[in-house]
């Protein structure tokens, strides 16, 4: 079976919704061929899984999510721990998201919800 989510460590809930402790196996599909002999996480996979988690964690249905605001700031690559944040805007209009490793900033993101 191919793998297309990353382990999930921990998880805990905060204020404004949940963060999830990941790691990123290397055997995960999105490094297959991006790029090979330097795989990093795709961009548009980050955005899959701040939607997936925040369905499961937060129990948003996101299928109809839209406008995509996304800022790249460090590639993730196979092996990484990232934390992933997830935060709910005023009256639950958007999504937020925060993929980093202590004060490294992989990327942050804006989803908005229907």
């Amino acid at each position: 079976m191919t793998e297309t989510l990353p382990r999930v460590l921990a998880r805990r809930a905060t204020e404004a919704g949940a963060e999830l402790e990941l790691e990123l196996q290397p055997e995960l599909l999105w490094f297959r061929g991006h790029f090979p002999g330097t795989p990093i996480l795709p961009g548009v996979v980050q955005i899959h899984w701040a939607l997936h988690f925040a369905a499961e964690a937060l129990g948003l249905g996101v299928a109809a999510a839209t406008d995509f605001q996304v800022k790249f700031k460090a590639i993730l690559s196979p092996g990484d721990r990232p934390s992933l944040a997830l935060a709910l805007g005023p009256a639950g209009r958007h999504l937020d998201f925060t993929y980093r490793r202590g004060e490294q900033v992989f990327s942050t993101g804006r989803i908005r919800l229907p």
